[in-house]
């Protein structure tokens, strides 16, 4: 399951690009532009095409700040993307034009999740910075049952990344789980398969909301998913996906060379990205204040007719005779 040093020295060598390395790399589901065929389907883990009965993910490569301020990249004359299967298997992959920008379409035969990584390095100022993008993918389908889930619920890496950015699982996590508002999620910074203390880390939503920690000694950090949906009611979709993205930072001094050109210190960047959807709390307390509504009517209403029954008087017939 390990890429072997010398072929990661290789791949680096060959990913030098100045003109993207202002900003993190970092892989997404999100088309540059509306499904024109519509081939791609919903899956619980996320868009998927399926072809004759196997699941196709489509990943593209972008550059930028968070989802909200990022774009998606046109070329990338770079290392070729790395695979990690289910069963362990590491393979690089082709990458290309898809659907008019940079990205990589790949088949996701078995159930559980593929690692996707791209490594990339350049050269300015006397800086090194070496971008790690990763994407963790989930291929499931309710018809291969659910009795072999929790074998593939563990979350991996790779020792020759190097730096990595690792999702925790929350408590009770399957593969119909998905992350919501006010769910916090822990990430691990692993630097060549080593946890790292002090790494700066930042969480960007859909819209622009960020937030920076540090991790602790064992390379966690936490945040808590923000809600930033907040449509009318009778516009709310309680599937509505957003993306995430979460980055890390970490730099370490050192004089060295990267194809001719020398450096002083070198900045790692790692990044990973995910999506969220509104909490079911936000719907369900919707439908109790439903049911809460109805029933203060229902109640009203009965409290009204039985008051104003009691208040009625009933009809007495009155005779009177006038010889007494």
């Amino acid at each position: 399951m390990k890429l072997t040093y010398s072929l990661l020295a290789a791949f680096i060598l060959c990913a030098t690009q100045p003109a993207l390395a202002a900003t993190p790399l970092w892989w997404s589901e999100t088309m540059p532009h509306p499904d024109p065929g519509g081939a791609t389907r919903h899956s619980h883990g996320g868009p998927v095409e399926i072809r004759r009965g196997v699941y196709y993910k489509n990943l593209w490569l972008r550059s930028g700040d968070g989802p909200a301020n990022s774009s998606h990249v046109t070329s990338f004359d770079g290392a070729m993307p790395t695979l990690v299967s289910v069963t362990g298997e590491v393979q690089e992959i082709q990458g290309g034009n898809l659907h008019g920008t940079y990205g990589v379409n790949f088949a996701m035969p078995d159930e559980g999740f593929y690692n996707l990584y791209l490594v990339a390095e350049s050269v300015s100022d006397g800086t090194r910075q070496v971008d790690a993008a990763k994407s963790e993918v989930l291929k499931h389908s309710c018809r291969e049952g659910h009795d072999h889930v929790k074998g593939l619920m563990a979350p991996r890496h790779l020792d020759t990344i190097p730096l990595e950015l690792v999702r925790e699982r929350m408590d009770a996590e399957s593969f119909h789980t998905t992350l919501g508002f006010g769910d916090t999620v822990t990430f691990q910074v692993l630097h060549f398969g080593r946890p790292v203390a002090g790494a700066e880390v930042t969480l960007h939503t859909a819209r622009g909301w960020r937030n920076t920690v540090r991790t602790d000694d064992t390379g966690h950090a936490s945040f808590m998913m923000i809600r930033d949906y907040y449509p009318p009611w009778h516009e709310f979709e309680r599937r509505y996906r957003q993306d995430y993205l979460v980055t890390a930072a970490y730099s370490v001094d050192g004089n060295g060379e990267s194809a001719g050109v020398p450096y002083q210190s070198t900045r790692y960047l790692a990044s990973l990205n995910g999506s969220y959807y509104p909490s079911p709390r936000d719907y369900r307390s919707y439908a109790y204040g439903l049911l809460l509504g109805v029933f203060a009517l229902t109640v009203t209403a009965v409290s009204v007719y039985f008051y104003r029954r009691r208040r009625q008087r009933r009809f007495h017939e009155v005779r009177f005779d006038e010889k007494n």
